[in-house]
């Protein structure tokens, strides 16, 4: 059982660090991406469909109501 538990120990370990990593990755990419819309730019208006609906969020059908 020694050597399970150690593998098992091991995979956890790497889990962590993965998740850490990605959660690091995330924040670099969520701030390049807000540098890029300030250099551009870029508002509300420039963007359409699934981009706006994510960027609002539920807030989404209160600003574009679906048409009757």
């Amino acid at each position: 059982m020694g050597k399970i538990e150690e593998a098992q120990k091991a995979v956890a370990a790497a889990q962590e660090n993965l998740e850490k990593v990605m959660k690091e990755e995330k924040s670099a990419v969520v701030a390049d991406i807000k540098d890029k819309i300030v250099a551009m730019g870029i508002t509300k208006g420039d963007l359409r469909g699934a981009a706006m609906k994510q960027l609002l969020g539920k807030d989404y059908e209160k600003v574009y109501p679906p048409k009757k």
